[in-house]
Order: C-alpha cells, then structure tokens, then sequence
C-alpha cells in the first residue's frame, strides 16, 4: 500500500503539480518526473511495482492542447515501447507450447518462408536479426500502413538485407507487422483482440491498446509540437499523395509522391485512423500504471495476483542476450533478449534488466532479480537526446531510491559501467 498521498506544487519548477501517490523513499522519481515536465512540457506519469505491488503512481502536466489537466485515466502512446507489449504475447504463447523459438516462422506463416526467408526463425525475428528492417521499400502509399492484410503480404514476399542471423538491424516498424502476423497466425485472433484478452483483462489493466484505439480519443494525449488530435469530425485521409511537377525524379520525389514527408506524416498522427490502425512496433498506448504492471507480471515470474500469464523458464530464455554487437541501425549496442533489450540507468550497468524503450523516451521495464518493474509515458516529443533520455532518467531515480544508484560521477569511479565493448555476438 501507499503510505502517502501527494499534491505537491514547487514554485521553483514552473508550479509543476505532482498528483497521484508514492511511498517517501521514490521521492527521487517525483522529483524527475516534475523536472522533465518543466523542462519538456506537457505531462506525463510515472508506475513503479516492487514485489508486484505499486509503490508509485503519479502524474504531472497538462495532457491536451487545449490545457485539460494529465489525470489517472490519460494514455499517451509509447511509440516503440509498444515492442515490448508485442514481445510479451509472443512469451505468453510459447509458455503454452505454442510457438518454438527457434521454428521457422513459415512453419506458422507459410507464406513468409520464400525469397531467402525460409530458415529465419522466431528467435531471430525477436532479436532483430531477420534483416527485414526496411519499411520504405514496402510502402507505395503513407497510408498503406494503416492496412494489415496489404503490408503483411508484402513483409511476406520481402528479401532480407543481409543473411538471417549474421548481423543485427533494429526492425523500428517491421517489427510490429512481423511479430503481429505470428501472434495472429498461432492464435487466431487479431493483434488487438490477443492483446485485449490475454494481457489487458487477465492482469486488469485500466489502460492499453495496440489498435483500436480510436475508441478512446478522449483519454489520449496530444502531442507537444503536432497540432491537436482530430477527435471529431476528421476528413478522410487522402487516397493518394502527388509531388510536384517541377520536382525532379529522384529518390526525394519518391518520397514525396507516397506522403511519405513530415507533414504527411503529422497528417496521419493526429487522424483517427492512426489510432484505429494496429501497428505493434509503434502505436500501443497506455498508462503508466497497466504497462509497468504488465512488467511487473514478468519481474515477479510470470505470475501475478493469482494470474499467470508466461512461464519462469520462459522468462529467463527471453531475457538472455542474444549478442552484444552494435546495431546497424541505431549502432548503439543494445544487447537484444527476445523481443527487449537493454533496460539500464543513466550509465549505471543493470544487466539483469530488460524492457524496450521508444521515440522520445517512454517505456517500460521489469528487473527479475530485485522483482521491480517500471514505465513512464509522456506526451513531450523532442527528439534530442536529453529528450530520448527520460525514461533512462527516471530509472537512475527508481534505482537511486532503492540507495543502489548514487549519480553519473560515483558509476563512472566505481561501476558498474554500462558495457559498450566487446563488439562480438554473445
């Protein structure tokens, strides 16, 4: 149980208001969290579960353009935290025997086994290992995206940039389509449907959606630097998208000729059918409550208030590294499990700890180990590192209230030193 409740402005900080409850000793993650809402703008919220019981669960800022306050029920998309959520149906799955991690996928999607893809395995596809991480070359239209059946036809007759299992390209969207199309094919439910009765209902969480999530416009947030979201009365999203005829042919032109530009792009955001639309790798939205509790389930071994969802031994096979390279896309070696990866404080090593992390810096994550799990959400949408980095931020808080992490400084002289080297596969 909470042992206080806090409505705690500090003129200080632009009169950021701390609402919601936490226990004395996270008073580092309030701190943070009123921080990067003075610093960033808009709102946001934070949930940490310790032995599977909440501990914090507060919010801050304002959720809307049009200044309607954060409050309990917002959800606010996590952007490629929703990778994690994919990630945790597929365990759910192989903790029913369901789905072999080292199957083939065609031996669930017949249809992805050709054109070089035939022996690329679950594993691999988890561990962004199936060299499938382009999207542009799949798209001929922006809004071709929003359509299930036409994308994962053409994921299925894809080529791999490199040979399966040889190297590692973080799938940003891809991923979403992939590990989408085999929870569908081994379940028989749509992405949406698995999500809303396997994790949602079991654990009784107040607030995600991978799809569908048009329903529930009133609870979203608006973004800080994109206009409003159309929650009412939007017009129909163009069914095709022209250059100009003075453009030159070329790669830009192609661009521009499929919508696929910045406005474009903040078009289809602020429409309802983005949010209607099931993209696994990028549209989840939730609270900071249900998705930390999602990975509380997997801190505390798969089983929660009477529920079990995925199977210990399953766990530890999904947060074992699968190799310890740099990433071809995003370079940085994040030290990929099945499905998460690397989950560790501001420079502070937690091995142990595996989640995923999205654009702008909302996500989630469990550490088995001291049973502890935590998300953050957020509707600031900066994209510089300082802005990547508040999920990162409000770990070292997490951990520093727990006396276990003491500052950058104090990590750098006395470790442990998050590992960036060696560059070879684990």
């Amino acid at each position: 149980m909470f042992t206080r409740r806090v409505i705690d402005p500090n003129f200080e900080i632009m009169d950021v208001e701390i609402h919601g409850e936490y226990e004395p000793r996270f008073e580092p993650v309030a701190s943070v969290l009123r921080k990067q809402v003075a610093r960033f703008g808009g709102g946001g919220a934070v949930s940490v579960f310790l032995n599977g019981k909440p501990v914090v669960d507060i919010w801050a800022g304002r959720a809307r353009h049009d200044g309607a306050a954060w409050d309990r029920d917002t959800m606010s998309i996590c952007f490629s935290g929703t990778k994690g959520i994919a990630a945790t149906a597929v365990h759910i799955l192989a903790s029913q025997g369901a789905i072999d991690y080292d199957a083939p996928v065609a031996r669930y999607w017949p249809e992805f086994g050709c054109n070089g893809k035939e022996t690329i395995t679950v594993r691999q596809v988890l561990a962004h290992q199936a060299g499938l991480h382009k999207t542009v070359p799949l798209v001929d239209q922006l809004t071709d995206i929003l359509d299930w059946e036409r994308i994962v036809r053409r994921v299925a007759e894809a080529k791999p940039d490199f040979r399966p299992g040889t190297a590692n390209g973080y799938h940003a969207v891809t991923f979403g389509w992939l590990v989408g199309e085999l929870v569908r094919r081994v379940s028989g439910m749509t992405f949406p449907d698995f999500v809303q009765r396997r994790i949602v209902e079991p654990l009784g969480l107040d607030g995600m959606r991978v799809g569908e999530a048009d329903s529930q416009m009133h609870r979203l947030t608006d973004l800080v630097g994109l206009p409003a979201l159309r929650r009412w009365g939007a017009e129909p999203l163009p069914e095709s998208y022209r250059a100009p005829a003075c453009m030159p042919r070329g790669p830009l032109r192609s661009l521009v000729r499929r919508g696929l530009t910045p406005a474009k792009m903040t078009e289809l955001f602020t429409h309802p059918a983005f949010w209607k639309a099931c993209l696994p790798a990028m549209n989840g939205v939730c609270t900071a409550r249900s998705l930390a509790k999602m990975y509380a389930m997997l801190s505390v071994g798969g089983e929660l208030e009477g529920v079990r969802l995925v199977n210990e031994g399953i766990i530890e096979r999904a947060s074992k590294v699968q190799m310890k390279r740099p990433d071809r896309v995003v370079l940085y070696p994040l030290h990929w499990r099945l499905g998460y990866h690397r989950a560790d404080a501001l420079l502070m090593d937690v091995p142990r700890a595996f989640g995923h992390f999205g654009m702008g810096g909302a996500g989630g994550w469990a550490n088995p180990e001291l049973r502890l799990s935590a998300a953050h959400v957020h509707n600031g949408f900066p994209l510089s590192l300082a802005g990547q980095l508040r999920t990162v931020n409000i770990t070292a808080a997490v951990y520093e209230s727990l006396g276990l992490y003491h500052g950058v400084f104090h990590t750098l002289r006395h470790g442990p030193v998050i590992e960036l080297l060696p560059a070879r596969a684990a």
